[in-house]
């Protein structure tokens, strides 16, 4: 009988037990900016999470888009590793991984005179702020 109670007692408690907190993913703010032939094709500005898939395709006809760009940031020592796909119709499909701390631009030849500029930032941070607050068209409390 003892022993059918310290069983019972040991489900119970195990089954009680609380689970770890969950670790929530950290929300990014990823800014893209894609040039071919010195012009401007792509400049999404996007919100996500770390590792998570960021998608972002911009249509030109029904059976093939402008861009599609796929993004996935994840931490890695010291700041951030992103992998990127990009297609776009005159450039071959490019995948590809960039390292950078939170706040730089980093550059990337895709293909002859085709780049991709990315920056990461964290939203939980005084320079995400700073940028929000001094966005165009921003109007300011009276």
């Amino acid at each position: 009988m003892r022993l059918l109670f310290a069983v019972l007692t040991a489900v119970i408690a195990a089954s009680c037990r609380t689970a770890a907190p969950e670790v929530l993913p950290e929300q990014l703010y990823v800014a893209v900016e894609v040039e071919q032939h010195g012009k401007t094709v792509a400049a999404p500005h996007l919100l996500g999470f770390e590792g998570r898939h960021i998608i972002v395709e911009k249509g030109q006809e029904a059976d093939r888009p402008a861009y599609r760009l796929t993004l996935l940031p994840q931490h890695q020592a010291g700041g951030f590793g992103v992998k990127f796909d990009v297609e776009l119709p005159d450039l071959a499909h490019r995948v590809g991984r960039i390292a950078l701390v939170h706040g730089e631009q980093r550059r990337v030849v895709l293909e002859g005179d085709t780049e991709l500029k990315l920056m990461v930032m964290r939203v939980d941070s005084p320079e995400f702020r700073s940028l929000v607050m001094r966005s165009p068209g921003r109007k300011e409390a009276i």
